[in-house]
């Protein structure tokens, strides 16, 4: 996301001056050959993907005087910009609204008869949206104001020092230079759904269905079958008498101009559940499948989000997609694991996002891929195996986080053209939240995996409802949702966190913030914080924790009391 891109670089430049004078930090990178251009392509560092991680690494580079082309094959922003946070978190904004008419008697505020949604409208907000950030951040203009220049094509490493950029159409590649390394961050796109008869099933990728206009044949029943890209640009059915079933993958969703009339969500993850929720509320009739909701987070914020998914009218079935097939008037059928039947008229595959690693020549030239990620292996340091190739963001296949591809490009970037560093990447603390109502939020240790993990200090948990939360109270928001803290009762150390709530996005930066520097959970007792909101109780359980701490030593204090101490 470019403001993350834009905060992160700052960041970075404020966290080099901790250790160095600005002045200096600017003789350093200048100590190697650079710094200027030695020809039209010929620069200090070429990345390759213009997305959050792309696009961190080349204002990094340009911010401390070093040239820098950046290369996209599609679109400059990447997915963020263009089909994940941007877009989704606009038409949740969309989605609250008509939730807060739909609920507004129960704050004594007059509830209109009905709650009409225009999807039409809200489609267009989200492209404003997305023209807005765009423009100010991501495009080629904003991007030449910084001193980056932006190539168009498709990139092949040639070595580790030169990439062919093709702008297709059979023209002749050039091949651009890089005196100092390179830092490949292709990004990531969406799994395909796996699962018996999709590939029976005539269907349309997000490639096709941009160039759809008119049905091809008006007597035809077809099941599109879309990744979240495609959905953006289907302005109407293409043939109105016809009956459509449309798979769907997460980037294509913005771009209905109706509701779905029964939207089947494939898919228990973020994407999943905030997409599912967002839909009910604008008025679809909503099935989510999946074995479990938010696997990786705490148990009790799957079964809190599912309580909230289900008052929102999502109906939840707790198994596996097996198998789909069209149905003769129109539709779907999606067999369950469970044996179960789910009939809708549009199917929404939200089943995560694989690394994009084909057409780079990894192979040839000896970089290697990741088995258990599938995507560029690196070392803590961004480092590929290969000398002076980088790779950052999600097509390591490591945690997908627009915000953490964003810190990974300024940190690739910095190896590469800053001399002597040697910077890693903190995995074990990335905040993470996802965007549903309630939000949920976590960084770190869950309990199970610190319990897994056998810690010397053994684990605790510090607990605290969000009934206990005035400010949440207030709100209206008290019934589900909770903050968990995970930490070591003998160093009081902060091994993880979960929040659940409003605002939970914002209190788990408050406590990466306190793991990144080390603050034991009791000490943030004594940092005040302003009531009634909801990071308050943050404070209020930290004070739980102390207070225990404090009674355990109350037989010292009572001795030393009646010394007349």
């Amino acid at each position: 996301c470019p403001l993350v891109c834009e905060v992160e670089v700052r960041a970075l430049e404020a966290l080099l001056g901790m250790f160095t004078p600005k002045a200096v930090m600017m003789v350093l990178a200048h100590l190697l050959p650079g710094g200027s251009l030695a020809g039209p392509t010929s620069f200090d560092l070429l990345v390759v993907g213009g997305g959050s991680a792309g696009l961190t690494a080349a204002k990094f580079a340009a911010r401390f005087g070093k040239s820098v082309a950046l290369i996209e094959r599609e679109r400059l922003g990447g997915d963020c910009t263009w089909t994940g946070c941007v877009p989704s978190k606009t038409l949740l904004a969309s989605a609250e609204r008509a939730h807060a008419l739909r609920t507004a008697a129960e704050f004594g505020v007059a509830q209109p008869a009905t709650v009409s949604v225009d999807m039409a409208a809200v489609k267009a907000r989200i492209g404003r949206t997305i023209g807005q950030i765009y423009d100010a951040d991501d495009s080629p203009e904003a991007l030449r104001a910084l001193g980056i220049e932006t190539v168009s094509g498709a990139a092949t490493l040639v070595d580790a020092r030169r990439v062919s950029v093709s702008s297709g159409g059979g023209g002749t590649a050039t091949v651009y230079e890089a005196t100092k390394g390179v830092v490949l961050a292709t990004g990531a796109r969406p799994r395909p759904l796996d699962i018996r008869g999709i590939a029976s099933v005539p269907h349309l990728t997000y490639e096709g269905i941009f160039s759809l206009d008119t049905h091809p044949d008006p007597d035809l029943t077809l099941t599109l079958t879309l990744s979240y890209e495609g959905i953006f640009s289907l302005d109407t059915n293409p043939d109105p008498d016809l009956t459509l079933t449309l798979t769907l993958s997460y980037e294509g969703i913005f771009s209905l101009d109706t509701l779905p009339e029964r939207l089947t969500v494939v898919g228990g993850g973020p994407v999943g559940c905030e997409l599912a929720q967002a839909f009910a509320r604008l008025g679809s009739s909503v099935t989510l499948v999946a074995p479990r909701l938010l696997p990786g987070h705490e148990p009790e914020a799957s079964d809190d989000l599912a309580a909230a998914l289900r008052a929102d009218g999502v109906a939840l079935v707790a198994a596996r997609a097996a198998a789909v097939e069209a149905r003769a008037g129109g539709g779907h059928a999606l067999t369950c694991s469970d044996g179960s039947v789910v009939e809708g008229t549009a199917l929404l595959s939200a089943v995560g996002r694989v690394p994009v690693t084909e057409g780079l020549g990894l192979s040839a030239l000896g970089v290697e891929l990741s088995a258990a990620t599938a995507g560029i292996a690196v070392d803590a340091k961004l480092r590929t195996t290969v000398k002076g190739v980088y790779a950052a963001g999600d097509c390591t296949g490591d945690q997908q986080y627009t915000h953490y591809a964003g810190f990974q490009g300024a940190i690739a970037a910095r190896n590469i053209l800053l001399p002597l560093s040697d910077q890693g990447v903190a995995t074990s603390r990335v905040p993470g939240c996802v965007f549903t109502s309630p939000e949920v939020a976590k960084v770190g240790l869950t309990e199970s995996e610190a319990r897994a993990e056998g810690k010397a200090g053994g684990v605790a948990v510090a607990y605290r409802r969000m009934g206990q939360v005035d400010r949440a109270v207030t709100m209206g928001e008290a019934s589900l949702g909770f903050l968990k803290v995970v930490y070591e009762p003998r160093s009081g150390a902060i091994l993880g966190a979960t929040v659940m709530g409003p605002s939970a996005g914002e209190l788990i930066s408050e406590i990466s913030v306190a793991m990144a520097g080390k603050v034991k959970l009791p000490a943030l007792a004594s940092i005040m914080h302003a009531y009634p909101t909801v990071s308050i109780a943050l404070q209020q359980l930290a004070a739980e924790v102390y207070y225990n701490q404090l009674e355990a030593s109350m037989p010292l204090y009572n001795a030393l009391s009646r010394l007349g101490l």
